[in-house]
């Protein structure tokens, strides 16, 4: 029984998809153009279409108010997505076309079977590997064009959960740009100078691997005679939070505070800052290594920065090389589809399941023998929103603990980090060796200086970003003067 297609989509129960119908009689004779979206198609009478789902495109609502006893209704409408997928016609049922449905005496295997690469995901392991065509090929992806493009033969070997490394550009003065980073990612790494804007974040940072080394780039004047006061270009190392008593308006009161050793030019001085400070801090970076990923991963806390000092040569352009210094921030677990041309089915590519929109027709099951597989991996630069869901859907499995209040009576004197390594040049005492040190013992006897070359040589490297991190320069330093000459 002919039915109209609006009248065929309100009888419809979605359980019993997919249907089959025919073009029946209507306004749609043969050779009529339908087009919607800028999209043309052409149905015929006797044609067969098979409906797979149904899309909302918008939704009627009212607005029920109570006005003195009597209901006003307020219908409005609002507009959602309604995309169009290549090889995938969307109709509107009330497209003025009589159908029937033939479902029954049809065999729908006659039509392509089409996945994304969402369907795909769905798939069960036991269903890879699978030949497919592709039908529509991704934008912009960065895999070899010969491989993703329409009606190539690929093959779907497994699908999985891989890790990625979420990297930042360390910049501001431009956008940022994001990217994934592989873990077997060829390049070498050094580490760059952190900024720290607390001490609770010195507190969060510090390492057992190391002491953490930083320059103060804020004065902070502490209003308790137990606590530190801290001047611009004076160095620390960080060691263990604790609790101190200190006496507020007559009261006691337990303070959480940052035990500290400030280095003086041949001896060392216990300091006790508070997390809640609101200082300024720099990282001094003494370790000079190249690291692969994997093991810079392994050894240190993310996030933590670091620069591209040998490229990866096993790919043609690195664009992580041509940054200049990245934050890595945080270890990414991800879906990804691992496909290869049916000619090689040797050379393999990990390919994003929700970053990269691909359309196949599903050809047969891959019964070959391959062997081993050569694994390719690319560095996968993200846009911003990705960005932010990554981090959005990461940071709510874990909560960090609240940072605490700031103190109201602080009293901050800001210097640009190019002034300070104009200033301080002077060598001091080399770093100890322990991690943990006693800070009411006496400063530390004989100590050796520190370097002087590398304390400026990483001073020299924090100038470098900071030009390019505030756009300032010498100007500005010579503003910062004027400005604290007028001051006193």
């Amino acid at each position: 029984m002919a039915l109209s297609l609006e009248e065929f989509v309100h009888s419809l129960d979605l359980r019993t998809l997919p249907r089959v119908l025919e073009i029946q009689a209507g306004i749609y004779f043969e050779g009529s153009i339908y087009e919607m979206f800028g999209n043309e198609c052409c149905f015929s009478t006797g044609e067969v279409i098979k409906i797979t789902g149904l899309k909302i495109k918008k939704i009627i609502a009212e607005i029920c108010e109570q006005i003195e006893g009597c209901e006003s209704l307020q219908p409005f409408e609002l507009p959602m997505n309604f995309p169009v997928r290549k090889d995938i016609i969307r109709i509107l049922p009330s497209l003025d076309v009589e159908v029937k449905d033939i479902t029954d005496s049809y065999d729908a295997n006659w039509f392509l079977q089409l996945l994304s690469t969402e369907d795909l995901f769905e798939m069960t392991s036991k269903e890879f590997p699978i030949v497919t065509e592709v039908i529509e090929a991704p934008q912009g992806n960065h895999l070899p064009q010969s491989i993703l493009q329409p009606g190539k033969t690929i093959v779907i070997h497994k699908k999985y959960l891989a890790s990625r490394i979420l990297a930042s550009e360390i910049r501001s003065n431009f956008p940022k740009r994001h990217f994934l980073i592989p873990t077997s990612y060829k390049g070498k790494f050094k580490r760059r100078p952190r900024e720290f804007p607390t001490a609770y974040d010195l507190e969060i940072a510090k390492s057992e691997k190391e002491p953490l080394h930083v320059v103060a780039t804020k004065a902070f004047h502490s209003p308790h005679d137990k606590l530190s006061s801290v001047s611009v270009g004076d160095q620390f190392l960080v060691h263990q939070s604790e609790t101190t008593e200190v006496l507020c308006e007559g009261i006691k009161k337990v303070v959480n505070v940052l035990a500290c050793e400030k280095i003086l030019k041949k001896s060392y001085e216990a300091a006790l800052l508070p997390l809640y400070m609101e200082g300024g801090f720099v990282e001094v970076i003494h370790d000079k290594k190249q690291y692969p990923i994997s093991e810079l991963c392994k050894q240190f806390r993310l996030p933590f920065n670091v620069k591209v000092s040998v490229r990866d040569l096993s790919i043609e352009e690195d664009v992580l090389a041509a940054t200049p210094g990245l934050q890595l921030e945080e270890d990414i677990t991800d879906s990804y589809l691992l496909i290869s041309d049916f000619a090689n089915p040797t050379e393999c590519w990990e390919i994003p399941v929700g970053r990269l929109n691909m359309t196949v027709q599903l050809v047969s099951n891959f019964s070959r023998d391959t062997g081993p597989f050569l694994v390719r991996t690319l560095v996968e630069e993200i846009t911003e929103e990705q960005y932010y869901m990554m981090r959005r859907y990461e940071s709510s499995a874990s909560h960090p603990p609240p940072r605490p209040p700031k103190h109201p009576s602080v009293e901050e004197t800001k210097l640009t980090l190019l002034t300070l390594a104009e200033e301080r040049t002077v060598d001091l005492p080399k770093s100890p060796k322990r991690h943990h040190v006693d800070i009411t013992k006496k400063p530390h006897p004989n100590q050796a200086g520190l370097d002087s070359k590398v304390l400026v040589g990483s001073q020299n490297d924090l100038v470098n970003e900071e030009k390019e991190r505030r756009n300032r320069g010498a100007t500005a330093v010579a503003e910062t003067f004027k400005n604290e000459k007028h001051q006193k």
